[in-house]
Order: structure tokens, then C-alpha cells, then sequence
């Protein structure tokens, strides 16, 4: 049962690498929320939606109840969509003049060797968007060749034609195939291990200022920080910041940090990004919070079935540490998985997005349920031996 029939819960999300704004991705969640509260038998309402565009984030405020049970939830979405914006929105083929040498800069210093140990997927969905571009240069290259020598001229005129050619496959079909997506969030990352970007460290410090302020300002039952993919770097690194300014922030709180389809281990194991595993190992020595990692088999852009404490050889951590690997298959219907498996990067989505059917692992059922994040973690049968919990 949850400890308290009224239980005051605050979120903390950090989003992926979409360039969605935070009110539609409240707006997502909400839609969410209400499959969940409608698969879980309990009544959910969206109470108000405040933007705030200055301190990058929106914060919506939610109410469930049933009849033994309400909670209360204020939601916190924390934006960087214009930053992921000035690598989305870069005129082609620009970008990929700019990204590409960021993204083959992982090959050169070793980092995609260190992904192939940590994760053989990940080390597949690494050196994917490089075979593709391979592909397209052998067939731009064969297209421009052939031609020319049809036409009787020397095979060195062909090679202005052969790149105009590859630099359209890129494009089309290349877009269809997430290749520029692929390399601008290459670029992207490349940017964050080298702290290149002015913009990624002033937002670091504005995200720490806020968690340190939501945290301060209310006592809640529970606090949930959550990171999605990308997300999950920007929680740990804002969150170590806010313990630097200060020590004693988590002190006495119920807390939470839920990693869903990781991509901390996509920044802290380059060479250059060792602040990140600092971080990390800050974060992971508070003994009042609680490390859930949620992985699928089925998403080739994180770490699956990998620890990533014991990958950065940290051996100090503090913190209670959780994982599940999970099969999406369970929480969908046949439609909707087939429609998943056909898109990886609707499958490293889908943790955010709702189960069609009930599952331990259904992330808003830990925002607006009457369960504690860590409970859930810790027993994955608490929904099967407490069923009357849910019962409106």
C-alpha cells in the first residue's frame, strides 16, 4: 500500500533529443496519462500548464484519485529544444560538413572501440549511420563513373558529379534512413564531451538552479527525476550541480532518478567528458536516492544490459541501484508493436509513451499512480499483490 493515502509527488524531466517544446510534451504526457489512468481504473485531471520560456521549462500540476487514494503531482519539463534546434534546423548540406567530422571524431579517439565492450548494439547504432554513408558514396561514385565513361570522358570528371550525388543520397533517401538525424546528434554529443557549446554549459547551470529551487521549496513525499535517452545526461549533470552548491539538498527526501534508455554512457566513457563520470559518481553517492535503470532489448540507442557504474569502474557509490530490462512486446498491442519494431527511433521513444496494457514498467503510472517510484523498482510485483490499490 502506498504510505500515505494522499501522497504528494514532484517530477523532474529531462526529454530526449527531439526538437519538441516542453507544452507539447506536456501535452503528450497528459494525453498519456489519461490511456494509463483509464488501463489502471483511477481519474486523472491536468489542473494548469504555466511556460516559462526564460528558465526553459513548463510545469503542469495533475490530480488522481480513486476511491482509497489521490495523489498530487507537480511536473516539471525541462527544455533544451532550441538548442537541439541549431543542429535540426542547419541548412543542408551544411550540417553535415559540420557534424560529420564530430561524429568520425568518436572513431578516432577510441570511443566507439569503448562502446563496442560496453554494448554491442549501441556499438551497432554507432557505426550505423557510417555504413550508410559508405553505401551511398559506392553507389554516387559507381553512378558518376559509369556515366562519363558512357559519354567516352576521363574518369576524373567524375568525381564533382559523384559528390553532388552523394550528398543527395544523404539526403534523400538518406532522411528516410535517419542518417542526418544520425550525424547531427553526433554532432551534437561531440559538442557536449568537449564542452564546445557556450549554450550546453549555461544551460547546465540553469537546469541545477531550478532542481535546486523545486526541491527547497515544498516537502513532497516523493521526487522523481527522470531522464529519457539524452535527458538522462542533463538530469545527472544538473542534479551533481545542484549537490555542489548544496551538500545536503537530498538529505532526508524520497528520491528517485529513473534513467529510461539511457545515453549517459554515450558521453561519460569519451575521454573528453570526464566531468560527466565525476558527476555521475556524485550523484551516485547520495544514500538517499534510488539509481533505476529501464532497458529494452528492443532499442539499439542505449546500453542494454549494461551497468553503468561498473562500466565507469566506479566503486564508491552510495546510492541503491535498480535495473530491468523489458520487453515492449508485453505492454503494447499487436499494432502498435508492429509498428514500433518497424522504426528504432519510435522504440527509443516508447518509454515515455503509453502501455496499452498493465505493466510494472509504465512511466505514467510513476507519475500520477499512487505507487512510489521505488517501491515499483524495488518489487515489480507490488501492482500483482496490491490490485485493490487501483480499484476506483
Amino acid at each position: 500500500m502506498p504510505r500515505k493515502p494522499t501522497l504528494k509527488r514532484l517530477i523532474l524531466n529531462f526529454p530526449g533529443f527531439e526538437p519538441t517544446d516542453a507544452v507539447r510534451q506536456i501535452d503528450r504526457l497528459t494525453h498519456g496519462g489519461e490511456k494509463t489512468a483509464s488501463l489502471w481504473d483511477f481519474e486523472l485531471e491536468r489542473k494548469s500548464v504555466i511556460e516559462e520560456p526564460d528558465q526553459h521549462q513548463a510545469i503542469a500540476t495533475f490530480n488522481s484519485t480513486a476511491a482509497e487514494w489521490s495523489t498530487s503531482s507537480r511536473f516539471v519539463q525541462f527544455s533544451w529544444q532550441d538548442i537541439i534546434s541549431t543542429y535540426e534546423n542547419a541548412p543542408y548540406p551544411q550540417s553535415l560538413f559540420t557534424n560529420l567530422p564530430k561524429y568520425l571524431s568518436f572513431f578516432l579517439d577510441g570511443s566507439v572501440f569503448r562502446y563496442s565492450r560496453a554494448s554491442r548494439r549501441y556499438w551497432g547504432f554507432t557505426i550505423y549511420p557510417l555504413l550508410l554513408m559508405i553505401c551511398f558514396a559506392a553507389a554516387a561514385w559507381a553512378g558518376a563513373y559509369f556515366s562519363l565513361s558512357y559519354m567516352g570522358l576521363h574518369w576524373g570528371f567524375a568525381v564533382p558529379p559523384a559528390i553532388i550525388l552523394f550528398l543527395a543520397l544523404c539526403r534523400f533517401p538518406g532522411d528516410l534512413f535517419y542518417v542526418n538525424l544520425s550525424i547531427n546528434d553526433w554532432g551534437f554529443a561531440r559538442d557536449m564531451c568537449n564542452g564546445s557549446n557556450p549554450k550546453i554549459e549555461q544551460r547546465y547551470e540553469i537546469f541545477a538552479n531550478q532542481i535546486a529551487n523545486e526541491i527547497q521549496q515544498s516537502n513532497y513525499d516523493e521526487i522523481l527525476v527522470v531522464g529519457h535517452s539524452f535527458g538522462a545526461v542533463w538530469a545527472v549533470a544538473g542534479l551533481a550541480k545542484a549537490l555542489d552548491k548544496n551538500p545536503k539538498l537530498l538529505k532526508g527526501t524520497n528520491i528517485t532518478f529513473l534513467a529510461l534508455g539511457s545515453s549517459l554512457l554515450k558521453i561519460a566513457i569519451v575521454p573528453a567528458a570526464g566531468f560527466l563520470k565525476n558527476q555521475i559518481e556524485k550523484v551516485a553517492t547520495e544514500k538517499s536516492l534510488l539509481w533505476h535503470e529501464i532497458q529494452t532489448k528492443t532499442d539499439f540507442i542505449s546500453f542494454y544490459k549494461t551497468d553503468p557504474f561498473d562500466v565507469l569502474g566506479l566503486k564508491n557509490t552510495k546510492c541503491s541501484y535498480a535495473a530491468h530490462r523489458v520487453n515492449f512486446k508485453n505492454a503494447l498491442s499487436k499494432l502498435r508493436h508492429r509498428k514500433m519494431m518497424k522504426s528504432m527511433y519510435l522504440a527509443h521513444r516508447q518509454y515515455i509513451l503509453y502501455a496499452d496494457k498493465r505493466v510494472h514498467f509504465d512511466f505514467q503510472l510513476r507519475c500520477f499512480g499512487p505507487y512510489f517510484a521505488n517501491d515499483l523498482a524495488r518489487d515489480i510485483n507490488l501492482i500483482e499483490t496490491h490490485p485493490d490499490i487501483l480499484t476506483a
